[in-house]
């Protein structure tokens, strides 16, 4: 098997596959009816009491913890600079935020009235907010670490995942909210939100499989070669 496709290589692969989808977890919500919960928050999914809640929250640890074991290899096949040490820092970052916001989760559920604790809620909410903001200040940094010397592909995904899933999905989820808390328009937005980073986690992956494929490799020496026989 080539260096590219060897068994490490796929391993990383795989890895990053099954972050992303964990990271998309509200995919796995069912029960007769089909998938949960569509229109609500994602967070509220995941509070005390909620059908799939300790589901929910340990596939968000499960899949922080698969996410950092990608980055010595991301940041192998990234170009040495500032760029590159943010790209890797950042997304650890998102990676602790994700854990606290599963480990201490909003505590009320959709449609109820929430009045505390307060702690709960802040700590939640807070946490959830510096990991999304933190994994899409690792997109940028990407983007800028690629942006002369590629691949061409990083930067390319970098970008959309970035507008699509950073700007414009975050601003229609705030906006939309802010004018009609009724509309299932929010929940839609925060899952569109949430897919993109799912895809940014896959492209993380790749580049780690890269990172790990590209790694020297010891040349074998003629002392080795007599040793063998």
């Amino acid at each position: 098997m080539s260096r590219a496709w060897d068994r490490g290589s796929l391993a990383l692969l795989a890895c990053g596959a099954v972050a992303a989808l964990l990271y998309a977890n509200f995919l796995l919500d069912w029960d007769s009816d089909g998938l949960v919960g569509t229109d609500d928050i994602v967070s509220q999914l995941e509070a005390e009491g909620q059908p799939h809640a300790m589901l929910l929250r340990t596939t968000d640890v499960v899949c922080a913890a698969l996410v950092v074991a990608l980055l010595p290899w991301v940041r192998a096949a990234l170009r040495p600079g500032f760029w590159r040490e943010l790209t890797v820092w950042a997304t650890v970052a998102f990676a602790v935020g994700a854990t606290v916001a599963a480990i201490v989760p909003t505590p009320c559920g959709p449609g109820i009235s929430c009045p505390g604790p307060e702690w709960q809620i802040q700590v939640h909410d807070k946490s959830s907010i510096f990991s999304d903001t933190a994994l899409y200040v690792g997109v940028a940094a990407a983007w800028f670490a690629t942006r002369h010397h590629g691949p061409m592909w990083v930067r390319r995904a970098a970008w959309w995942v970035f507008w699509v899933g950073g700007v414009v999905s975050s601003l229609l989820y705030a906006l939309i909210d802010a004018y009609d808390e009724s509309s299932p328009a929010p929940g839609l937005a925060q899952r569109l939100h949430i897919l993109c980073i799912s895809a940014w986690i896959l492209c993380l992956a790749v580049v780690a499989a890269r990172g790990r494929s590209s790694t020297p490799v010891r040349p074998v020496k003629e002392d080795d070669h007599a040793h063998s026989r």
